[in-house]
């Protein structure tokens, strides 16, 4: 239930920011961060921010990343010893493939990176827009590796993050089946608008409502660069883990916001509402009744449209014409 609860926060919250960090053809990265590089594949929201769509994070000071793009290899390490299991870092990266009615759709792949004493762990998931099998999969062949004593362990190769999208795991399918996506749109609607909700059949509890919302229903790109938009959450249950709150405002550039530190400290309470949104192309954020203006609206936008199951889905919508079907659970089990 946590876990499926951190997809459904980290997709609400909306608000990716990417920390404007562009990664160079080789880096390294230490410390506590969120930083952006390259996709040579595509990007799920072309709004003008380029291809710089896929995420590293590092959680802690003792973490560091080096990213070798001559290679397509993903080092992490960390010296320290912990006493619990505990996120360290994750990575997104963007792709696409094509459904079996021959469209072709956003895809991404999320591997989260832990630590254990001195032990690695990980767990990798999809996210699509709707669900299903994929074929003609295209995304940059990066693998993952991770420092040990005595050598390195690769944790994921290309193979394995292409094999991820066109075949989800009997696990990932099972643990889908309890996370129902609505679609709250009425027919001529542009705007995309889903509520989300955990269980099967009459016995889903909703959890969260967000919003992707322009004027006079223009298209997303179209109106992220007017800048006129807004995306909201609602949480419909007070009973998301604070612990996932306080990551997701890290991951997505929020925890610094004044206007959070509520937000920060207890989690949402059931029926709040946060806003991420621009006005006029001037960037705002928006809770519990007040607003402020906040610079990185758009970046923090951008970055949960492509980042997180959620946004992927509501950014999917929002490119539509017409409402779709949305029995799209796969990849619905992680940011």
């Amino acid at each position: 239930m946590a876990r499926l609860s951190s997809s459904l926060v980290a997709a609400g919250l909306g608000a990716v920011a990417l920390l404007a960090s562009t990664l160079a053809a080789s880096a390294e990265f230490a410390g506590r961060g969120v930083f952006a590089f390259a996709s040579g594949s595509g990007c799920p929201i072309a709004a003008g921010s380029g291809d710089n769509c896929n995420r590293l994070a590092l959680d802690d000071e003792d973490t560091h990343a080096t990213l070798d793009e001559a290679t397509h290899t993903l080092r992490f390490a960390n010296g320290r010893s912990y006493d619990s299991k505990r996120i360290v870092g994750d990575v997104v990266l963007q792709g696409s493939g094509r459904t079996a009615d021959g469209q072709r759709v956003p895809l991404s792949f999320h591997a989260l990176l832990s630590r254990s004493g001195n032990d690695w762990s990980f767990s990798s998931h999809a996210h699509a827009p709707v669900r299903g099998e994929f074929s003609e999969i295209r995304i940059d062949p990066w693998q993952l590796v991770v420092g040990e004593a005595g050598g390195e362990r690769v944790l994921f190769s290309s193979a394995q993050v292409v094999e991820a999208l066109a075949k989800p795991s009997l696990t990932t399918r099972l643990a889908d089946e309890l996370v129902q996506v609505r679609d709250n749109r009425e027919s001529a609607a542009r705007d995309a608008d889903i509520t989300v909700g955990l269980g099967v059949s009459k016995a889903v509890k909703w959890v969260a409502r967000t919003r992707f919302v322009t004027t006079r229903n223009r298209p997303l790109a179209e109106a992220m660069r007017e800048g006129n938009w807004s995306l909201e959450l609602q949480a419909l249950s007070g009973r998301i883990p604070r612990q996932v709150v306080q990551r997701d405002l890290f991951l997505y550039g929020l925890e610094s916001q004044a206007l959070l530190q509520p937000l920060l400290q207890r989690g949402f309470r059931k029926n709040e509402k946060l806003t991420i949104g621009a006005t006029g192309g001037k960037g705002f954020v928006r809770y519990d009744g007040q607003q402020r203006e906040f610079a990185g609206a758009d970046a923090t936008a951008r970055g949960f449209l492509q980042g997180s199951f959620l946004g992927l889905v509501l950014g999917w919508q929002q490119q539509q014409l017409q409402p779709v079907a949305l029995d799209a659970k796969a990849g619905s089990n992680g940011r």
